[in-house]
């Protein structure tokens, strides 16, 4: 066998490489885009879980007020809590939305955002949930009138009334100040890093750091 036929032999051998390896990379970016549509498809459906969750509660609510529609604690408690129930709802319905419309082909940067974005969602439950805890009374209002059918805020004393709302007042500032210092930009703090990371979970932890690492490169 001489020089040329070797170097035949070579290239074509390499050329046969090169296809097989184009093709297991075409493989293996299929099998990563199905495992990733698949893992988004799950969460497409818990959060259509989450928002008919969120749907039962706003329509309750809603029957509720409609058919005991006065100026009464209970009532107002009932809307109130309504108010963060419809907020849980349309957060699910657009992390549904944006679920769908997620690309992996787009650009690394663009999709990183839409993930966070996916990651956040808890973050946000979480949010949504400690803005409604400086109004514990309306859930107790609320439950009196439907279990015992008593306005409880009608058998306070003014006193009482002022020293719950005293306490509201002071939980919701604190409330307040925890959700606007639950910044990505904040997590240097040991209890933003914690509440990132135990509520949104790693995913959510290593995605923001990829994210900032793009930004300074």
């Amino acid at each position: 066998m001489n020089l040329e036929q070797m170097q035949s032999m070579w290239q074509a051998h390499s050329e046969k490489l090169d296809e097989s390896m184009s093709l297991n990379k075409k493989l293996l970016q299929k099998i990563q885009a199905e495992g990733n549509k698949s893992e988004l498809n799950k969460l497409i459906l818990t959060r259509a879980i989450e928002g008919i969750v969120f749907f039962c509660i706003v329509f309750s609510l809603g029957t509720y007020m409609a058919s005991s529609w006065s100026l009464t604690a209970p009532v107002v408690s009932a809307f109130v809590l309504n108010v963060f129930a419809i907020a849980g709802l349309a957060g699910s319905i657009g992390q549904i939305a944006l679920l769908s419309k997620i690309d992996f082909s787009k650009p690394m940067k663009e999709t990183l955002n839409d993930l966070i974005a996916v990651r956040t969602h808890s973050l946000n439950v979480f949010k949504l949930l400690i803005l409604s805890a400086p109004f514990y009374m309306a859930y107790v209002f609320l439950g009196y009138d439907l279990f015992f059918g008593v306005d409880l805020f009608s058998l306070m004393s003014a006193d009482t009334a002022i020293r719950f709302s005293v306490v509201a007042l002071i939980f919701g500032a604190l409330v307040a100040l925890l959700v606007h210092k639950l910044k990505p930009e904040n997590r240097t703090n040991k209890l933003i890093a914690w509440l990132y990371q135990e509520i949104s979970g790693r995913r959510l932890t290593h995605l923001l750091d990829q994210f900032e690492s793009m930004d300074k490169d």
